[in-house]
């Protein structure tokens, strides 16, 4: 199995898990109530993975690390924000964001892996050195 396959299958497979937790853990219905969070985090998924696949920002590995300290920092508070600000309840809150990341990543998948090939940087990420 070529190297480009083995990341569409291992990011569709995350993607439909993301999803499938998602619903599991607060239903349908509880994602209808989050629908909008669900999409911001779609959004914010396929946003994030096209800027670092397509090396928009030219970042080193070590700015790349950082930025996801930072991202999960800024996730928490967000949660946390919006779980005070509306009345959804935070099992609510992450699980339409995790539903919505899942979504993102098959979508983004389907384009960068079905339609179009993947980009070679994502095929090269095991092989960046620090």
């Amino acid at each position: 199995m070529d190297t480009a396959r083995r990341v569409v299958l291992l990011e569709v497979g995350m993607g439909a898990i993301w999803i499938a937790l998602g619903v599991l853990n607060v239903g349908v219905a509880g994602l209808r109530e989050a629908w909008w969070v669900a999409l911001a985090a779609a959004v914010t998924t396929v946003a994030v993975t096209y800027t670092d696949e397509h090396d928009l920002l030219g970042w080193s590995d070590w700015r790349r690390y950082a930025a996801a300290i930072v991202a999960v920092v800024a996730i928490a508070v967000a949660v946390g924000v919006v779980a005070i600000a509306t009345d959804l309840v935070v099992l609510t809150v992450v699980s339409g964001g995790l539903a919505g990341m899942g979504a993102g990543l098959l979508g983004y998948r389907f384009v960068y892996g079905v339609v179009r090939p993947v980009p070679e940087s994502r095929l090269g990420a095991g092989k960046r050195s620090v």
